[in-house]
């Protein structure tokens, strides 16, 4: 049965007055509760969370079809205009497309953006068999024992629909080509603290071919990539989480001094 992942907010631990959010924001078809344990770092470190559900997604098939980009993109920037009238620091970290909106929303309007973290983010995609297979097995098989089928399936934020219906979807992934397109143009012009965090047995990202693209269009100044070897797009070895972990909260320490 599917279950919706919605919105949430996580307030900073011990009841103290935050003057630093994090704005969370979810990939393609994705949910919330992967950020749940995120959120609980930057609760530790006394920052505020908000966690977006973007619009058509925590619903049916046909309602994620109706969505698209402005949508996606007008619900980050008003999360971070409601933010900038109660915080002095905003921090976004997105995962896969939500890297992407991230970035956006820094190219759209920079202030009080303090830092970027873009984890998987598809500046080139390339599609792997077992990522085919995954795909498959989320939709047509309830249960595996396929790790990293199940860490997919845990990621899903849109209830299946026919498969037929799943036509209705191609507009969405032109719509993230496209936002892939204006990013990559865009990365020139970042002045702002930004973590790449890319898995290497990602099966959607082309890793290799992303990680150059920063590097390449990215000023040094600015830029802090973390290769983690044996993470896929959706699941992370202990290990690995462990040091994405520390990867965050020493830029969240490093700007906001939590």
């Amino acid at each position: 049965m599917f279950t919706p992942q919605l919105s949430f907010i996580r307030k900073a631990d011990g009841g103290v007055c935050a003057r630093a959010v994090v704005i969370f924001v979810h990939g393609i078809t994705e949910g919330t509760e992967q950020f749940r344990e995120p959120a609980a770092w930057a609760g530790e470190m006394g920052m505020d969370s908000v966690v977006l559900s973007l619009p058509g997604h925590g619903g049916t098939a046909g309602a994620f079809a109706r969505s698209g980009r402005k949508a996606w993109e007008d619900c980050v920037y008003e999360a971070v205009e409601r933010c900038r009238r109660e915080y002095d620091h905003i921090f976004l970290v997105g995962h896969s497309m939500g890297g992407l909106l991230s970035m956006l929303a820094w190219l759209h309007d920079a202030e009080r953006i303090a830092g970027v973290v873009v984890i998987g983010c598809p500046l080139h995609v390339w599609v792997a068999g077992r990522a085919v297979r995954h795909i498959l097995d989320v939709r047509y098989q309830p249960e595996t024992d396929d790790a990293e089928v199940e860490a997919m399936r845990h990621a899903v934020n849109v209830a299946p629909g026919s498969t037929l219906g799943y036509l209705r979807w191609l507009p969405r992934l032109r719509d993230l080509f496209a936002m892939m397109r204006t990013v990559r143009r865009g990365l020139p012009r970042l002045a702002v603290p930004l973590l790449v965090v890319q898995g290497m047995r990602d099966e959607l990202v082309d890793a290799r071919r992303s990680l150059q693209c920063f590097r390449r269009r990215v000023s040094p100044e600015w830029l802090q990539t973390l290769e983690l070897p044996r993470s896929t797009h959706f699941l992370y070895p202990p290990a690995e989480w462990g040091r994405l972990r520390e990867a965050m909260r020493g830029m969240w320490t490093a700007i906001s001094g939590s």
